[in-house]
């Protein structure tokens, strides 16, 4: 009886389990995707885009401009698309290209008279092509010719355009009057009879204001009839005194 009380029983069995048809470990990709995590790139990205986003914002409620009052030419569509032209220029598009552009630019608009069809770099202008771009038709771009050389002000329009204090100078080459400062009586390419020293400083300083400008741009040149007339007087007129540019 007592060997039968102390007996030590016998260990019970492990309750069996069932496995499951999934594998218990991550598949590659997913191991592979905690590991990583985020692609470092993506991360450096959105911050990028988020810091950007600030300093857009920050600008404008500052100086109610995205770029804290700051002014480039890429930043205009018309100087944009003025590369683009040019580009393609320079390339040789075929003739299939030129189609889609004519398709794609209506001809009542702005663009289509800047088209691949109409496009030269640098373009070579009469004096009487040139008096086309006097800002009277709004369809076409507003050029400017300074000794030869011809620049687009179409973006100072409110300027150059009708009714504007220097659109006498819109559609011709009126070399004299910038270096002159008469407006009325100087407005021509001709600069017989000035100082050729001061003429010429006078001309290179207008020649950098035009191509340094974020809204203006060099396009082409003007090629002049020859001058018959007598040269005109060399003085300069009070008008010019204490100009800066248009």
């Amino acid at each position: 009886m007592s060997s039968a009380r102390y007996r030590k029983p016998y260990p019970a069995s492990p309750t069996p389990t069932l496995r499951s048809s999934q594998p218990d470990t991550q598949t590659r990709d997913e191991s592979y995707q905690d590991e990583v995590g985020e692609h470092p790139f993506l991360g450096v990205l959105r911050n990028l885009v988020l810091i950007l986003v600030i300093n857009f914002l920050l600008s404008y409620y500052i100086t109610s401009t995205f770029f804290w009052n700051y002014d480039f030419r890429l930043l205009r569509f018309r100087y944009l698309l003025f590369v683009l032209l040019k580009t393609l220029y320079k390339t040789k598009v075929p003739e299939l290209t030129k189609s889609v552009l004519l398709n794609v630019l209506p001809e009542s608009s702005t663009l289509f008279t800047l088209t691949f069809f109409t496009f030269e770099f640098p373009r070579i202008f009469s004096d009487d092509t040139l008096a086309l771009y006097n800002g009277s038709n709004t369809a076409l771009p507003i050029y400017v010719g300074l000794n030869g050389s011809v620049y687009d002000v179409t973006e100072n329009r409110r300027t150059y355009g009708p009714g504007g204090p220097y659109n006498h100078f819109a559609g011709r080459d009126a070399a004299r009057a910038f270096v002159t400062g008469c407006f009325t009586t100087d407005l021509t390419h001709d600069l017989r009879g000035l100082d050729p020293v001061a003429a010429e400083s006078d001309i290179s300083g207008w020649k950098a204001f035009f191509e340094k400008s974020a809204r203006y741009w060099y396009v082409g040149d003007v090629i002049h009839e020859p001058i018959t007339k007598p040269p005109q007087l060399g003085h300069l007129c009070s008008s010019r005194a204490g100009r800066t540019g248009p």
